[in-house]
Order: C-alpha cells, then sequence, then structure tokens
C-alpha cells in the first residue's frame, strides 16, 4: 500500500530528475553530473517505495539495519561531494590568483609608461 509521503516524494523525485534533465539541456550539468544525479533520486525513489529493501542489502553487507544503511551510504556522498567541492574551490582559488597577479602586473606596467 502507498502510503501519502510516497507519493508526495515520487513527485518530489521526478520534479527533482526534470530539473536536472533541464540544467543538462541548458549546458549548466556535464553527463557525469546528470548521469550522477538522475540515479541518485532514482535509488532514492527505489529505496522510499520499497524499504524492506534496504534491510535486505543491508543484511548481505553485515549491517544490522536499512537505515543505518541508508545513513552510512549518506554520509559517504556527502563527504565525496565536499572533498570534490574543496578540489574546485581550491582550483578555481588559485585562477583567481593568477588572474589578479597578472592584472596588478599590467597595471604597473601601464603606470611606468604613463610616467
Amino acid at each position: 500500500m502507498i502510503i501519502i509521503f510516497q507519493i508526495l516524494f515520487l513527485l518530489f523525485a521526478l520534479f527533482a530528475i526534470t530539473s536536472v534533465l533541464k540544467r543538462r539541456q541548458t549546458g549548466v550539468l556535464g553527463p557525469k553530473a546528470t548521469l550522477f544525479w538522475v540515479l541518485f533520486w532514482l535509488s532514492a525513489v527505489l529505496v522510499v517505495m520499497w524499504p524492506a529493501s534496504t534491510s535486505k542489502i543491508a543484511g548481505y553487507l553485515g549491517i544490522g539495519r536499512g537505515t543505518d544503511l541508508v545513513i552510512y551510504a549518506s554520509v559517504a556522498v556527502i563527504f565525496y561531494l565536499l572533498f570534490k567541492l574543496n578540489i574546485k574551490l581550491d582550483s578555481l582559488n588559485r585562477e583567481v590568483t593568477k588572474v589578479v597577479r597578472r592584472e596588478a602586473l599590467n597595471s604597473t606596467e601601464e603606470e611606468r609608461k604613463i610616467l
């Protein structure tokens, strides 16, 4: 029997997937990110529609409860995304530093020419 939460979550997940696909069409998301997010939302739908499936998978992996499996997997995904975000921020910081240095050097050369 489908409960109200499952219906609402299914609608939300469909909205999220269409949002991901629209962002792919506009070029905001690349193919890897699109695949990741579509698979993420489809997995979330499967877990919400069949919650007992997490207990079975957890049993195969030696984890006590399905809820624990979901929490462990969620924390792992969050840390992975934070790691990737940190790498991207460091890269952007280095690029901004290069641009600022180049502009500072160019402006001092122009000032010397004026004097």
